[in-house]
């Protein structure tokens, strides 16, 4: 569980990063990486930490720790791609 937590944990600094720098600005979900985010926490996490629990490591995997990776790099490069639309690179 502490891998999943610390995956989840690497995940918000990308997002807080982007804050932190002003480069996400708006209400709540007004950015796609936004949805992003929330579906990494809300699904990906919440369902390898469920899984977990319950023994289900299939679901820990494939349904969990999966999404999570994906989601990961789909925010590194959304990051990254709207720091480069700024002219911030980190």
């Amino acid at each position: 569980m502490a891998g999943t937590n610390a995956k989840v944990l690497a995940a918000k600094d990308i997002v807080d990063g982007l804050h932190k720098d002003g480069l996400l600005a708006g209400p709540p979900f007004s950015n796609p990486i936004d949805f992003t985010y929330f579906d990494l926490w809300h699904y990906d996490w919440r369902t390898s930490k469920h899984a977990a629990f319950v023994g289900g490591a299939d679901f820990v995997q494939w349904h969990g720790n999966y999404g999570l990776l994906q989601k990961t790099v789909q925010l590194k490069h959304d990051a990254e791609q709207l720091r480069r639309a700024h002219g911030a690179h980190q």
